[in-house]
């Protein structure tokens, strides 16, 4: 896992640097058992290794571990304290360097899956400490501690040991943390027991037995040895190998045995052996690898090719031959044509020609063609097993190898019979509609699914006196009459966008030159998947009824004008009665009222019952009559629409209605958006007013009422609603209590004429909005008032 070079510091990051600083400095130690000369540099040098593999685990942020563990290796083997921080920080260097070099140049997390990773991780273990053990080397010499005679010896094996800690340490501690792919069988672990027994046996012989006199060329005999574990038992056993062929080599030179320990210590055939042997077993495990991968890949692909072979429907996928016989065969080509695999493979392709084109010799054409050309389409009917014909539209196309030789062909054939029989159905069809169309009255017309006109019927071509070719696609435009092209256009633009049915009136310009209304109506024909393949519409001429209508639509108007003249007289007399009738009403309830103030005591119990019932019927009355002066009066006075604040209407009507607020106890709540409306300030508080008394008045008894005024705007449109706790209103009735004189049975018994809500739908009316209502009963009624948004 790869990490980026921030460093946070934290307990569990000072206990990874203790632990790797650790692991570093014991592998030095280890490696220090192997001084050569006069330095203090190991042959094989495993804690650089180690660093490059902690720090591609670990990332940058373990550095400074390497840092430490060098530094205390060097101080307690005597080397002062700036010379051994100097050579720390060295130390340090060649390992970031390592893994800059491989991030950049390596790509995947897994180093050693491609042959050519290999190589360049060797590079990036040599081209690293290069560079860095120089500057080692050199901080030596200054520090007296090495001489500069011996600089190109000591920067030689110290670059060796680096770089064959690198090659051999870090390969195997890194590959034994990624997951192994190989499917370890029994069979498979007998074989790794048996060729690591081998490795082990010869390498001891080797470097500490009887044959470790022999020459220096026999130590590459246990180079076999790792050839067949890397080619047969993967990377984490490669890597293992390696690891212990080479161990056994250091082992038995240490100890004074083996072909290596009688040379020159300059000498770099002892790294040249463990250095072949690392990058043998690396590059011939990342090729196994490498070809396992690709295998695997091309099983992938053959499996999504013979995937895509069976799943095509209605498509027969086969091989042929360079000589044009059958060479593959799949369950779809089965299907189509009849023949199992063991049929017809090995038979040539003209099997499935008919007797006729065999005759021609078109099967040697197709063939011929594509072989020249690289492909070849066709299309035509062939002959199944079963001696049925079927209509296929298919390609041929060549194969051919690296030297350009044929190979064979691969071959893609599309049953169309069903497409081939519906064109000729379709055709026959076509020509029956025209022998119809051209026996009808109206001017008859076809296009195809993108609008363009294909067809035009000869009462067309008569009645407009040019030819169907200059009016065919887009041309008959140019006869409808200027003033009606533009609506027509957008309508036929419109169905065709839609697929919808066309239905315009329009003015056609006849071969007199005088035009006429047509009507035109046009529907899309579809296919069974439900695809427009065709429009077909018809012109019919309603010029004679479109006058006949406009002389109807003039009468019509003229009495409608004369009813709406009248029904205002009536409103006006309703409204006079209504006025005239309020004088007597209201003497009727002051002389009750008069006789109950002044003559009570001379009244007995019933008289004073009468008299009362007399004075609240005339209220009532008065009541009801004011209600109808508003209606009539709503109905025909003049209104004045403004923009008008909807929460300053809202605020004014609360404070109207404020006692009686106080008195049931009500709670009111706002919303928070409050637009201005186009109204009338008079007629939005008048209904406000009648929607908040009905809140407050059919609240049941029990139940503190609880009201929402709340307000909205969308769409140029505003909505204010009125939302209460009250009794409710059953769903059916809710249309019935806009009506005049209509009240509903009610648990409250609240008095009223019925006339409110009417006056509240008059009202709106006169605002061009609406009103309408939800409610749930027992749960409470929201009012809604639609308005125009300022």
């Amino acid at each position: 896992m790869k990490a980026g070079l921030p460093i946070t510091f934290s307990w569990k990051w000072l206990a990874q640097l203790a632990g790797f600083a650790g692991l570093y400095f014991a592998l030095a130690r280890f490696g220090n058992v192997a001084l050569v000369a006069e330095g203090n540099v190991s042959t094989v040098w495993p804690a650089a290794g180690m660093a490059v593999a902690g720090l591609w685990w670990g990332g940058y942020r373990l550095a400074p571990a390497i840092a430490l563990g060098a530094f205390v290796f060097a101080w307690l083997n005597g080397v002062p304290a700036p010379l051994g921080a100097a050579a720390a920080l060295i130390s340090m260097l060649g390992p970031i360097v390592a893994l800059f070099l491989m991030r950049r140049y390596i790509d995947g997390p897994r180093l050693f899956d491609r042959v050519g990773d290999v190589f360049l991780f060797l590079l990036c273990a040599g081209a690293a400490p290069a560079l860095v053990d120089a500057l080692g080397v050199a901080s030596l010499c200054w520090g007296g501690v090495g001489k500069w005679d011996d600089f190109r010896g000591l920067w030689l094996l110290s670059w060796a040991g680096d770089l064959m800690g690198t090659l051999i340490a870090a390969p195997a501690l890194l590959v034994w943390t990624w997951p192994d792919n190989l499917r370890w069988t029994p069979r498979k672990r007998f074989e790794a027991a048996g060729g690591f027994a081998l490795l082990a046996i010869c390498s001891m012989l080797i470097f500490a037995g009887k044959l470790a006199s022999t020459g220096v060329g026999f130590p590459f005999l246990v180079l076999p040895i790792v050839v067949w574990i890397a080619l047969r038992l993967g990377q984490r056993a490669t890597v293992s190998a390696t690891l212990l062929a080479c161990a056994f080599s250091v082992w038995g030179t240490l100890h004074g045995m083996g072909p290596f320990a009688q040379l020159d210590p300059s000498s770099p055939v002892a790294e040249l052996f463990m250095a072949v042997v690392a990058m043998t077993g690396l590059v011939l495990a990342a090729s196994v690898t490498e070809r396992g991968q690709a295998q695997s890949a091309i099983g992938q692909l053959e499996e999504r090719f013979r995937l895509l072979v069976e799943g095509a429907k209605g498509y027969a996928i086969y091989m042929l031959d360079a000589q044009g016989r059958i060479a593959t065969w799949s369950a779809e080509a089965e299907r189509i044509k009849g023949y199992r695999a063991e049929e017809i493979i090995g038979k040539p392709f003209r099997t499935f020609f008919t007797p006729e084109d065999a005759q021609r010799g078109v099967p040697e054409q197709v063939l011929r063609k594509a072989s020249e050309e690289g492909l070849a389409r066709y299309e035509g009917w062939r002959v199944r097993k079963d001696g049925s014909r079927f209509c296929v539209e298919g390609v041929i196309t060549a194969m051919r190898d690296e030297s350009g030789a044929l190979t064979g062909f691969s071959k893609v054939a599309h049953d169309v019979t069903d497409r081939k029989r519906a064109e000729e159905a379709l055709h026959q069809s076509e020509t029956r509609f025209r022998t119809l169309a051209e026996g009808l009255p109206q001017l008859v017309w076809t296009c195809l699914p993108d609008g363009h006109c294909d067809y035009l019927s000869p009462q067309w071509v008569r009645y407009t006196g040019i030819p169907e070719e200059q009016q065919l696609g887009f041309g008959w435009l140019a006869q409808v009459d200027p003033d009606d092209r533009e609506r027509a256009v957008a309508a036929w633009k419109r169905a065709v966008e839609t697929r919808t049915t066309l239905d315009v009136e329009y003015r056609i310009r006849g071969a007199n030159g005088a035009p006429r209304w047509f009507k035109a109506r046009g529907v899309p024909l579809r296919d069974a998947e439900g695809r427009v393949v065709k429009w077909l519409g018809t012109n019919t001429d309603i010029d004679d009824q479109k006058r006949v209508n406009e002389l109807l639509e003039a009468k019509v108007q003229e009495r409608t004008a004369q009813l709406q003249a009248s029904l205002s007289s009536v409103e006006e007399l309703l409204y006079t009665i209504a006025h005239d009738l309020r004088a007597p009403n209201r003497h009727m309830q002051s002389f009750a009222q008069l006789l109950l103030l002044g003559h009570a005591d001379r009244l007995d119990d019933k008289a004073r019952d009468y008299l009362s019932r007399i004075r609240d019927a005339a209220a009532r009355s008065d009541e009801l009559i004011r209600d109808l002066l508003e209606y009539g009066r709503l109905s025909h006075e003049a209104v004045a629409l403004a923009p008008v604040d909807a929460r300053q209407a809202v605020e004014a009507v609360l404070r109207a209605v404020a006692g009686q607020i106080q008195n049931r106890r009500a709670r009111v709540h706002f919303g928070r958006e409050w637009p201005r409306v186009v109204a009338n300030e008079r007629l939005l508080e008048q209904i406000l007013t009648n929607l908040m008394t009905n809140a407050l008045t059919y609240a049941p008894p029990d139940r503190e009422p609880e009201i929402t005024i709340s307000a909205e705007s969308e769409g140029g449109k505003a909505v204010l609603r009125v939302q209460d706790n009250g009794i409710g209103i059953p769903p059916e009735q809710i249309d019935r209590v806009f009506e005049p004189f209509i009240r509903l049975p009610n648990a409250t018994h609240a008095p009223g004429t019925g006339m409110g809500l009417a006056i509240v739908k008059k009202a709106a009316e006169r605002l061009n909005g609406t009103v309408g209502a939800d409610s749930t009963p027992g749960k409470g009624s929201c009012f809604w008032l639609e308005l125009q948004a300022a």
